[in-house]
């Protein structure tokens, strides 16, 4: 059983949450947009030979049962800091709410939006089923 445990944790661990690496030589293409409200404006594009990751934002702004979300995404030569989300209430009760990701596979930037967390990732479910099987087996 150590055996087992040990060889799903090497899997969960070689897994790349970034989208994993491209291939020599061939530029990166993103999901191109700014401050658009859904992810069908956004449209793939080349990126420079100096860019490295596709970045994703998406502002959500929520009042009462207001709801407004705005997505921007381009290429960039790195990540800004890390993927992260961010959250501020102001005095007027609005909660705003920025979630950036980063990956570095071509077209990586198209999830859609709507989704966040761990789960929203593709390898997210197998993450969750691992450690779960994990947990049992313990």
């Amino acid at each position: 059983m150590g055996a087992l445990v040990l060889a799903l944790w090497a899997l969960l661990v070689s897994l790349d949450p970034a989208g994993g690496a491209r291939e020599p030589g061939k530029n990166l293409s993103c999901y191109q947009c700014f401050k658009v409200r859904s992810p069908e404006f956004c449209l793939p594009a080349a990126c420079s030979s100096t860019d490295q990751v596709c970045v994703s934002h998406r502002l959500t702004v929520t009042r009462r049962l207001w709801v407004k979300s705005l997505l921007s995404k381009r290429c960039a030569p790195r990540c800004p800091n890390t993927n992260m989300e961010l959250k501020w209430l102001s005095d007027s009760s609005v909660l705003s709410k920025i979630f950036r990701q980063c990956c570095s596979r071509s077209l990586c930037n198209g999830v859609p939006a709507q989704q966040e967390g761990p789960r929203a990732l593709p390898w997210g479910h197998l993450l969750w089923m691992g450690l779960s099987l994990l947990c049992v087996l313990l």
